[in-house]
């Protein structure tokens, strides 16, 4: 009989861990990310801005950096020398190859496959 509770106590404390835990997991705070522009004078602006991970830190920065280049498409100089964004781990995340192949796999295209030309046969006279 004591057998049987012990049983039952150990699965209730057992079950309780696993729920807090994904409690826990789910309920992540987003983390601080920083935008690094150098302006061509050297001078750093730095923008702060959070985001759930790595993969949608690199997502904001690549929509910023879009709207900048758009934004500065008629000027004659280019606003900036370098655009960066860094973790609060203090990696650069636009030079980490495997995260932006994995961001840009994340992300559906909306170019469709362009088709091959068809190489030319070699005629036979």
């Amino acid at each position: 009989m004591l057998y049987l509770q012990m049983r039952k106590l150990l699965s209730a404390i057992l079950l309780a861990t696993v729920c807090c835990g994904c409690l826990i997991s789910c309920n992540e705070k987003p983390r601080s990310y920083k935008f690094v522009k150098v302006a061509n004078d050297g001078s750093e602006q730095v923008e702060e801005f959070d985001a759930s991970n790595d993969t949608a830190a690199l997502k904001i920065y690549f929509d910023r950096m879009e709207k900048i280049i758009v934004d500065n498409i008629n000027a004659q100089a280019e606003p900036f020398k370098a655009m960066y964004v860094i973790s609060p781990d203090g990696d650069t995340l636009n030079t980490d190859e495997e995260l932006l192949k994995t961001m840009m796999s994340s992300i559906p295209t909306a170019i469709p496959a362009t088709q091959q030309p068809a190489q030319e046969q070699p005629s036979k006279e």
